[in-house]
């Protein structure tokens, strides 16, 4: 196991009187870890001295207080934190207060204060490496921007920002024929074909054929896309599309929202499962009524119009009954519930996807959750909480 190892010293504080403590605790490390780095960081032009791009694991050491916004810095690298405190100096104070900016930024974080509980955490975290680099290593995109009335959508991970501009220039690239085509299967696959034309078809595959494209260039895991600016520059909408690329294998959110597609993400590495992700349209004393214009393709379907605009094409898809789970991800935290699906409603007042969910005490559930939109996954609850867990956030089980 390699370990990247950075210490932290204020800059009114003299190096030399910590040279020999930072000298010792390298030497109970080094007989059983490979150790890179040892660097004392005092700013934050420190910290680009430092380069922990190929270890496995950070530990950082704070030797003294006023060290915490030089050693943030090191969120940079997406690796599991390992922080050590000792009882002098501010040095623990300084350990807690990073713990938490790091945890806040989805990095699995641990604060020790003897060098046999380090030791400890260094192979409890090389057990579930596998896990850890499944969920630290994750290229997301945001084409255009999140949708303004998402006023609860806060994300601090790292993502690729792509404009709608440069979506477009991707769309301009595609043909009349490559959209047809991309969706040709589609069609004859699908119950019925309501209200969208032709047109509206192949601008529907000429959306998909371009995010493909997009995703490949960019070499993007997921994305989320600001689909509603699209009404008036293509009087489309890119629902279909999403909805094939998430029955695809490729978490894909609307609305731009880049929580909803975290969830998405996390759940397709760890289940290899598709998420629906969907407004709550109304709930009862023990149902919830879940909706949305993109729903993956997993099952029989009709194509709709978007149901706000009347444009483009959306999907109604009559998703499989049975037990599931319902997941909201807000930052750190987590809500999770066991569901089971009883089947599709069908009514003209609401998204084109609609399906009522069984949930004991709706009404508690809806009053303890983080926002809006929900993924509808077809994974047991616990299962799903207690892996939420383990990545550190903090999930209420419903």
């Amino acid at each position: 196991m390699k370990v990247g190892v950075a210490f932290g010293i204020s800059e009114i504080a003299d190096p030399t009187a910590f040279e020999e403590k930072a000298s010792k605790f390298l030497m109970k490390l080094v007989d059983e870890f490979e150790i890179e780095g040892g660097t004392f960081i005092s700013s934050k032009s420190d910290t680009r001295e430092v380069d922990f791009k190929d270890v496995d694991i950070i530990v950082i050491y704070p030797l003294t207080g006023g060290t915490e916004n030089a050693l943030k810095e090191f969120v940079y690298y997406r690796k599991p934190i390992i922080l050590f405190g000792d009882s002098f100096n501010n040095s623990i104070a300084a350990a807690i207060e990073l713990r938490e900016y790091f945890r806040d930024n989805l990095i699995p974080t641990a604060l020790v204060k003897s060098i046999s509980e380090l030791k400890a955490a260094l192979l409890g975290y090389e057990d579930i490496k596998n896990m850890l680099d499944k969920f630290l290593n994750i290229r997301l995109g945001l084409i255009g921007r999140t949708s303004i009335w998402l006023i609860n959508e806060k994300f601090g991970l790292p993502y690729i920002h792509i404009s709608l501009k440069k979506f477009y220039e991707y769309y301009d690239a595609t043909t009349e024929a490559e959209g047809w085509k991309a969706v040709e299967e589609i069609i004859a696959k699908a119950k019925e074909i309501k209200e969208p034309q032709r047109e509206d078809l192949v601008k529907a595959g000429r959306i998909y054929v371009a995010l493909k494209r997009i995703i490949d260039d960019y070499k993007l895991d997921g994305f989320a896309i600001g689909c509603f600016e699209m009404l008036n520059k293509l009087n489309a909408t890119p629902c279909l599309a999403l909805a094939m690329l998430n029955a695809e294998g490729i978490p894909a959110a609307c609305e731009g929202e880049l929580n909803s597609l975290f969830g998405m993400l996390i759940v397709r590495r760890f289940f290899d499962k598709p998420a629906f992700m969907g407004n709550i349209a109304d709930y009862g004393e023990n149902h919830i009524i879940l909706a949305h214009c993109t729903a993956p393709l997993i099952a029989n379907y009709v194509l709709r119009s978007h149901f706000e605009s009347g444009k483009g094409v959306g999907v109604a898809v009559n998703l499989p009954k049975g037990k599931a789970s319902l997941l909201k991800i807000r930052g750190r935290k987590a809500v999770v519930a066991g569901v089971e699906v009883l089947g599709q409603e069908r009514s003209e007042h609401r998204c084109r996807t609609q399906l009522k969910l069984k949930i004991e005490e709706a009404k508690d559930f809806v009053d303890g959750t983080l926002g809006n939109h929900h993924l509808l996954v077809y994974v047991d609850s616990e299962e799903l909480a207690d892996l939420l867990s383990e990545l550190g956030f903090e999930v209420m089980l419903y």
